[in-house]
This record gives structure tokens, sequence and C-alpha cells, in this order.
């Protein structure tokens, strides 16, 4: 979400371990090394944005609520068990989505199109690696937030703030490393339509 976000999201995790060439990479860091100069252009995207104007504030919300949506959705009719049990307590388009209602930007008339029926169950786990690696980056771009001189940004900060203090990320990580090595490569596919 912004050039230092990256570096956060396994921030203090030790490498991976390198085994042999048999040996299954940990899913958590190939996620990151696959999605990686794609999270590299998204940044690039956001990179000109001050999140302390309202204007810029809000095309950053607006940019990110069909994505949210579209993914969010698709989650919600996955497999149970390719997601994690707290699931529920994780989704943020909602949230999202009252934030721009408090700035004043209505919900488009026309629901973002559906993610393609292609996508697996077991592509699931990319999907919420992007979703929760997201809002470690949001972290970072809540400071310019809540920084803002107008009561209207800095008061329609609920989905960068979504889980503060929950420990949603080490937990997310913790349940990645239950993932069956036979879904990896599924699970990087997901990551990457995200």
């Amino acid at each position: 979400m912004d050039g230092t976000a990256r570096g956060s999201v396994d921030a203090g995790d030790p490498e991976p371990r390198r085994g042999g060439a048999d040996a299954p990479r940990d899913l958590r860091f190939a996620l990151r090394a696959e999605t990686d100069a794609a999270h590299r252009r998204l940044d690039a995207g956001f990179v000109a944005y001050d999140l302390s104007r309202r204007a810029d504030y809000v095309r950053f919300l607006s940019a990110m609520r069909d994505p949210f949506v579209q993914i969010e959705t698709w989650l919600d009719g996955a497999d149970a068990a390719d997601l994690p049990p707290d699931w529920a307590a994780r989704r943020r388009s909602t949230v999202l989505q009252a934030d721009l209602s408090g700035l004043a930007i209505s919900p488009p008339e026309v629901a973002p199109a559906p993610l393609p029926p292609t996508l697996s169950s077991a592509e699931a786990p990319g999907l919420l690696y992007v979703l929760e690696g997201s809002r470690l980056g949001g972290q970072v771009l809540l400071r310019q937030v809540l920084a803002s001189p107008d009561p209207l940004v800095h008061g329609n900060a609920r989905f960068l703030r979504h889980g503060a203090g929950l420990r949603l990320w080490p937990s997310f990580a913790t349940w990645l490393g239950t993932r069956p090595v036979a879904d990896h490569a599924a699970a990087i596919r997901g990551a990457q339509r995200a």
C-alpha cells in the first residue's frame, strides 16, 4: 500500500529455512516472494497519495472498495476448511464502506463483478494473504489519516483501524502454516490473482 508496507508484512519473522531441493518452502515466504512484483506495482500506484488530504483518502478508499467486496464475497462462499476459523471477524468491506459513507461517498449502484468461477477453494489462503498483508501496510497509512486536520478524514478510519490490538497477522501466519503442502501452488495462484 505504500513503499514501507512491504517490509512490514513479515517483519520480525526469520528468513525461511532453506532445505534441499525437495524441501517445501514455508508458504508465507513463498507467497511473499511470488507477489513481490505485484505488491511493488500497487505501492507505486499510491505513492503520490497524501492520505491526510480528503480527496486522496477518498480515492484510496474507493480504489480498495471493489477488490475487498469481490474477494470477501468470494471467500464467504469458499469451503470453510480453506478459511481460518475467525474469517468472519477479519472481513473489512463493511467498515470500508462505512468510512466512505462518512466521507459522503455512496456505494456504487452496481455491485462489482464477481471473481471468476474458475477459482478453487484451495486458492483462498492466497487471497487471504493479500488481504491480511494489506492490514499491516494499513498501519503505516493510518498514521497519515490520523494526522489529518480534517475531522472527516481522521474520523473515518475504521477500515485502517480494523483489528487493532487483536494480533490478527500472527494468528493468520500460524494458520497459514497449517495449509497442506499439496495446496501451496493453488494458494500462490490465489495471491497472484488478488
